[in-house]
């Protein structure tokens, strides 16, 4: 469990999210958040991922991070896991007429 401390900032008040948690749960500066408080004593804060351009963005940022670990390269801007599948099946028909 990870805990922090309210701090005053002019008329409101503040929570710093340590390091670990906001990687645990994906949060990066400037991300919007929804914060609700359900009930007294609780407070849930919530990533607003709604906007396409903001998922396409995390997505390519996921990419890179999953390439760069894995050393794969990234997917071809364009192409379709339909593409691949066709051209994968086109490959062995061509494979198996040829015999």
């Amino acid at each position: 469990m990870t805990t922090a401390t309210l701090t005053k900032v002019g008329n409101s008040m503040a929570v710093v999210l340590p390091k670990g948690l906001r990687q645990q749960a994906g949060f990066e500066a400037g991300e919007k958040l929804s914060i609700d408080s359900p009930r007294k004593g609780v407070v849930v804060i919530t990533a607003i991922h709604d906007d396409v351009e903001d998922r396409l963005a995390r997505l390519e940022k996921v990419e890179a991070r999953i390439s760069k670990r894995s050393r794969l390269a990234p997917w071809p801007k364009g192409k379709t896991a339909d593409d691949f599948i066709r051209e994968a099946r086109d490959a062995r028909a061509d494979e198996i007429v040829s015999l």
